[in-house]
Formats: C-alpha cells, structure tokens, sequence
C-alpha cells in the first residue's frame, strides 16, 4: 500500500466517523427544536381576556395556549444529503406544524395581525444546536 493510499483510506475513516457523529445527534437536534417551539408557545397571552378564561395574544407576540394543538402537533424530520465534497454530508433539521392555522397565526390574516413564532423558535434553539454539533 502506498503513503498516498493510506493517507486517503485515513481521510475515509475520519470522514465516515464525523458523519456517524453528525447522524446520531441531528435526533437530538430536532428534539431541541421541538423542545424550543414548546417553550416559546407556551407562554401565557397579554392580550384580549375571554369570558371563558383564556387570555388571547397580543399582535406581534407569540400565540398563546388555548387548546394545546399547536404546541402538541409538531412533526420532526432530518434531511441528510451528500454534499460532494470530501464525501461528508449536509444535514437540514426541520419541525413543521401539522395544525392548518398555524400559518394564519405565523403571517396573519385580513382580520387578525401577525402571531409570529417561528423565528423565535429557531432563535431559541440556535445556540444549543449549535453547541451540540460544534463539539464534533
């Protein structure tokens, strides 16, 4: 075997294991996501108050819980491609909400102002995913 063909049988093995690495923790990575839309829109409104209790979002805030179905209907996914280049990968981490009106509340409607949390969202889980995947 020459130097040339052991250094790039070494490269391989590096490379495989920095992607087993990246595999395990892009779960993890969704989770944190998930974790991040749980705790962003579970704060209480400061908006309109109903005579059944529940206390409406304000515009521009976050959507507050009433029913629980956006908080709970979340799918996860990871998306993991080649990248061909040195033979590592890219990964996309994505949540996305299984509720209709979730981008009513995202963008608003003709009568009712904007409830936006996604980018709230990825703003709270940025530096934990980020720290999760640096330490490869």
């Amino acid at each position: 075997m020459s130097i040339a063909d052991w250094i790039s049988a070494e490269v391989a093995c590096v490379v495989g294991g920095v992607n087993r690495q990246v595999l395990s923790r892009a779960r993890r990575g969704t989770n944190i996501l998930r974790n991040a839309a749980m705790e962003v829109l579970g704060q209480n409104g400061t908006g309109r108050r109903y005579r059944n209790g529940h206390v409406a979002s304000a515009p521009a805030s976050p959507p507050s819980p009433d029913t629980g179905n956006l908080r709970r209907n979340w799918k996860e996914s990871q998306f993991v491609q080649a990248n061909g280049l040195g033979r590592g990968i890219d990964v996309k981490l994505q949540i996305k909400s299984d509720t209709y009106y979730a981008q009513f509340l995202e963008k608003g409607t003709r009568r009712m102002s904007a409830r936006p949390h996604i980018e709230r969202i990825k703003s709270k889980a940025r530096p934990e995913i980020v720290a999760l995947f640096s330490g490869i």
